[in-house]
């Protein structure tokens, strides 16, 4: 111990000792070096191995709850966790008696900077040689453990075809050769003969894209018939699997030939492993626990600066507790999400970096729908990068639902699927920065949500949404010679407000490098998309209306359930009330002040860039109300080329028209609009701050704070924000085509 640490603690036990009017809060110290039979307030052990910290968090807790009486400590705690590695052999579970009070929390926190590692699993050792360069040893645990994790990277479960680093995103696919004659949602027919060399199919599972480019699962393999070729699922999907649909078969010893690979025999309680490099000078991780830490109605608790890692499910879950604090802390390698907030008022999930999850980064659920009331949770100066590992769609960076709850400052990156989906009403997303997501699948975005028409007063304000491309397969099957073609960019879009999604307000963004489309309003009402700026985004809104068969008796019944028509909701919302005889028309959007730039003209967004001719519109309308639509005072700059419009209005035949801008403004759009250049300050650089002598300044436009937007530097940081990314990949239409099997 330093003299500054043994002076501080000194002072500190000083004041709780000689305080007479007040019960300072009490302290305890856990460490490696510690004793569960000493008393716990010593930062290490002393001279004479008497006393010191104490060894585990149990006995820590056990400290913390004696010092409140079993209800509660109304004078706060602090734990202090020395550096080192916590195997857990439980959850740690917080409950109502760890709790402190406002103003008194019990804080539980890493010591001074030190790198506290909370894991949910085994440290594997005693490998010895298997074949080749496998390595095994017994395994003693309750279930497969479906993960495993050496020297912190998440290893890859034997399979077939193995994993490349190119190739399709994702990795190399086999494809499936036919649909089955009966149970399409369940089995399909296969090409080759691979299976067949297999000697067992003990624990078989399947990752599959059976249909759509918006769609993944996980399931185990109910059977294999060689003789056919049939595969059949253990469980039926919710779509019938197609040719050319990708997938790939896992959990199979025979398949174990590349470094990197393992397999765990729950018959032989033994584990295969072909590490990447030497085991025996490496740290293997076999997760068993579903959850690191829990807190179950817990109330004013802090939990800072920890590493939570190797957990079956959820890294941190939090149920039904209020005004707690989850920060500076570093989750990764779960099976789960990184941190998961499930009901309660006022969790705050703050600075933490979440990565190399098996789902997504953060759930916050919160509030009541029925009766608006605020949940109050926030995810705010979180790094969410890397995730959906295992399960790909809609496991996302933020998962937000409920009422009133704020998800800002967030840097999320690197995903096979969506950057934000949400679910509720009167959410503020701010100050995010989304890229690189969509990186496996389509017909989704950076931000999503969808199919309620009761869901609104979310506010999307001053986010960065770029380089947002989509991957997926172009068309239902095989082009003429029998080649099915997957695609990049394919379906992704900044902002999708899909299905009816309405009354949200989209003010103050920055789209950039988003080719398909900026703002998607997928049959909405009462949207307002304002003081945005778009940037090679083709089209940078597309408005349509939902189609005769689609699922109007579920939004009908949406609508009812929240007894719309009745307090809260017709207070709040009173456009719920205008929606008069026809609901399914898009009517009341707005989209105006808006700054739109535009170099390509050889395509028309939406599904894919493959290269047309003189085909780019600024806005895609297939089909739009245009009794009710506003759209002005936008400046437009699409140099030396023609700005065109796609126009269909709503009940009008099927088949949009190109307009000119001239057509298009004799319509009564856009007519106190300008095609000018915006004069950005530095847009090579991505920098589109605005001159001075911008047009779009004399129009209204009001600067946005763009350099607030994004991760922030402070006390609750678990690491430095890293350097902007402006990578440009993914503009170029990219074509993977796979012969048929």
């Amino acid at each position: 111990m330093t003299h500054r640490d043994r002076l501080g603690l000194f002072m500190f036990l000083l004041f709780v000792m000689t305080s007479g009017t007040w019960a300072a809060p009490p302290l305890f110290v856990v460490s490696p070096k510690g004793n569960d039979a000493w008393q716990g307030h010593l930062l290490e052990p002393n001279a004479d191995s008497t006393d010191g910290p104490f060894a585990t968090i149990a006995r820590a807790q056990r400290a913390v709850r004696e010092s409140g009486g079993g209800t509660g400590l109304q004078q706060g705690a602090s734990v202090y966790v020395r550096g080192g590695v916590y195997c857990l052999p439980e959850p740690l579970r917080f409950g109502k008696e760890d709790s402190g009070v406002a103003n008194a929390p019990v804080v539980w926190q890493a010591y001074n900077g030190e790198k506290v590692r909370f894991v949910g699993g085994v440290l594997v050792g005693g490998f010895a040689p298997f074949r080749d360069a496998i390595v095994q040893c017994p395994l003693e645990i309750a279930a497969p453990p479906g993960q495993l994790f050496f020297n912190g990277e998440r290893q890859t479960l034997a399979r077939w075809p193995n994993k490349a680093a190119d190739g399709l995103p994702g990795g190399e696919w086999a494809f499936v050769k036919a649909r089955a004659a009966t149970e399409p949602e369940q089995s399909f027919i296969y090409a080759g003969d691979r299976p067949a060399q297999w000697s067992s199919t003990e624990g078989l599972d399947i990752s599959i894209w059976p249909n759509y480019n918006w769609w993944q699962t996980i399931t185990p393999v109910a059977g294999l018939d060689s003789a056919t070729h049939t595969l059949r699922l253990a469980q039926k999907l919710p779509y019938t699997i197609e040719p050319g649909r990708r997938y790939f078969l896992q959990n199979i010893l025979a398949e174990l030939d590349t470094p990197g690979e393992w397999y765990y025999s729950a018959a032989e309680k033994r584990l295969y492993f072909w590490p990447p490099s030497d085991v025996a000078q490496g740290e293997t991780i076999v997760p068993i626990l579903e959850n690191a830490v829990v807190l179950e109605g817990a109330m004013h608790l802090n939990f800072i600066g920890f590493r939570i890692e190797g957990t079956r499910g959820d890294g941190i879950v939090s149920r039904d507790s209020r005004e707690c604090l989850i920060a500076k802390s570093t989750v990764t390698n779960t099976g789960g999400y990184g941190i998961a907030v499930r009901g309660g008022n006022a969790v705050r999930v703050i600075g933490n970096d979440i990565f190399g999850t098996g789902q997504g980064g953060i759930i916050l659920i919160g509030g009541d729908r029925k009766t608006l009331a605020i949940g109050g949770h926030e995810a705010v100066n979180n790094h969410v990068h890397h995730f959906g590992a295992l399960f790909q769609t809609y496991m996302t960076g933020v998962d937000v639902q409920g009422v009133g709850n704020k998800v800002a400052h967030n840097l999320i990156h690197d995903a096979p699927h969506i950057g934000i989906l949400l679910t509720g009403n009167d959410h503020l997303i701010e100050y995010n920065e989304i890229h690189h997501v969509c990186l496996q699948g389509a017909d989704n975005g950076g931000f999503y949500m969808g199919r309620d028409w009761t869901q609104r007063g979310n506010v999307l304000r001053y986010n960065k949404f770029h380089d947002i491309y989509g991957f997926g397969l172009s068309g239902a099957g095989a082009d003429a010679n029998g080649v099915y073609h997957y695609e990049s960019p394919h379906q992704a879009w900044g902002v999708y407000l899909d299905d009816c999604s309405s009354g949200t307000t989209i003010e103050g963004n920055i789209f950039y490098r988003v080719p398909l489309c900026g703002v998607m309003i997928g049959g909405g009402r009462d949207n307002r998309v304002t003081n945005n700026v778009f940037v090679d985004c083709i089209p940078a809104l597309h408005i349509d209306a939902r189609w005769d068969a689609y699922c109007w008796d579920v939004m009908n019944e949406r609508l009812q359930a929240m007894n719309y028509t009745q307090p809260p909701y017709s207070e709040r919302y009173p456009d719920l009330l205008k929606m008069g005889p026809d609901p399914r028309c898009p009517a009341n959007n707005r989209f105006e002040k808006n700054i739109i730039t535009y170099t390509a003209d050889d395509f028309r967004g939406l599904s894919t860039v493959k290269p047309g001719s003189n085909t780019a519109v600024v806005y895609d309308f297939d089909a739009f109300d245009p009794l009710t639509t506003v759209i002005g005072e936008n400046v437009i700059f699409h140099p030396e080329q023609e700005v065109r419009v796609a126009w269909r209005a709503y009940k009008d035949a099927p088949g949009a028209t190109t307009l000119t801008w001239a057509e298009w403004q004799e319509k009564g759009f856009d007519k106190k609009s300008r095609l000018a250049d915006p004069k950005f300050f530095d847009a090579p650089n991505d920098d589109y701050r605005l001159r001075r002598e911008s047009p779009a300044l004399e129009l209204g436009f009001k600067p946005i704070p763009a350099d607030q937007i994004g991760l922030y530097h402070d006390e609750f940081r678990a690491s430095a924000p890293p350097a902007l990314d402006t990578r440009r990949e993914g503009m170029a239409y990219k074509d993977y085509p796979i012969p048929a099997p």
